[in-house]
């Protein structure tokens, strides 16, 4: 008998917690009455004009000697970077440095070949490609081209959007109580996504070899393409009488 009572407290408990775990009220049945909730959507898409211009180029020796190779990279490497740091508006970081041994299929010679990378960057186009010559005298090969939207270009172009984004919503949300006879049309729970910066592929260093071939070294041509950014607003609007 005293096992039986010490266990109905704790059953009463058990009792009482169920059905405050139970009460999950819907939403929809909770509106006052004439309210309504409705989900809606909108994007926005626009056509920007690429602004950044990427060059990446690399200097490669093959000698038989390792520290010549080495050297011989050191000190390209280092007029190349002092070129590029010397012209107005140009960012410059230096890539991968390596440097292995390898074997001629045919004589079966041993030799040492060595690169670096750099990559060079700019608004001003202009003094990318006169940059990209120089550096291309020096002995440099050119791997790739391309043009891009800058990350804070494509940042004012996105908030810019999700504020049209935002008045279409608020709109289409306006028009829709309208249409049901209601007076106002209140955003909740607005949910924002973007498309983020597309990959803007590179043009390839044979590519740019073959355009440029001539006696003389000229500077590469590159034209800015068009970059689409899209923006999605979805939200839960609530319609009132």
């Amino acid at each position: 008998m005293k096992t039986i009572l010490k266990t109905l407290p704790a059953l009463a408990l058990l009792a009482f917690a169920v059905p405050a775990y139970a009460q999950v009220e819907d939403p929809i049945l909770s509106l006052p009455d004439g309210q309504v909730i409705l989900n809606i959507s909108a994007e926005e898409r626009r056509e920007v004009e690429q602004d950044l211009l990427v060059g990446t180029l690399s200097y490669v020796v093959t000698d038989r000697d390792a520290s010549k190779v080495q050297n011989d990279i050191n000190t390209v490497m280092a007029k190349a970077v002092e070129a590029a740091k010397a012209t107005e508006d140009v960012k410059v970081n230096t890539g991968a440095y390596q440097v292995h041994e390898t074997t001629d299929q045919r004589s079966k010679e041993k030799q040492w070949r060595g690169q670096q990378t750099m990559t060079i960057k700019s608004m001003t186009s202009e003094n990318i490609l006169e940059l990209t010559g120089k550096l291309q005298e020096m002995g440099l090969t050119m791997n790739g081209l391309n043009y891009t939207l800058a990350p804070d270009t494509a940042v004012d172009v996105q908030d810019s959007l999700m504020e049209a984004a935002l008045e279409q919503l608020q709109e289409r949300a306006n028009r829709a109580a309208k249409a049901l006879g209601k007076s106002s049309a209140e955003l909740r729970e607005v949910n924002v996504n973007s498309s983020g910066i597309p990959y803007q592929p590179m043009m390839r260093a044979s590519s740019i070899k073959m355009e440029m071939a001539s006696d003389s070294m000229a500077a590469p041509v590159a034209a800015a393409g068009e970059t689409t950014l899209t923006l999605n607003v979805n939200a839960r609007a609530i319609l009132k009488p």
